[in-house]
């Protein structure tokens, strides 16, 4: 697991060079290295299982601005009541 974080922490440190002109698409990372872009998740998550790469190994991230990752939504429901 904690080598999952430090690869995230690499990811995040260079975000912005690893996401340029890739914006929306999801990013394979494996060693401190950019494996591959792929349209979806599913697709990564299929190239690492072709490369032989095991769980824990590898890392599939949204190619998304850190502003928008840290987004948080709220809904807020009102009702009134006669």
């Amino acid at each position: 697991m904690e080598y999952l974080k430090e690869l995230y922490k690499w990811f995040d440190k260079n975000r912005d060079t690893i996401i340029a002109n890739h914006l929306n698409e999801c990013v394979l990372l494996k060693n401190n290295a950019v494996i591959g872009y792929f349209p979806n998740t599913d697709a990564a998550l299929s190239a690492a299982h072709k490369n032989g790469f095991l769980m824990g190994e590898f890392l599939i991230q949204d190619c998304i601005t850190a502003n928008d990752e840290a987004m948080t939504y709220f809904n807020q429901a009102v009702c009134f009541g006669v």
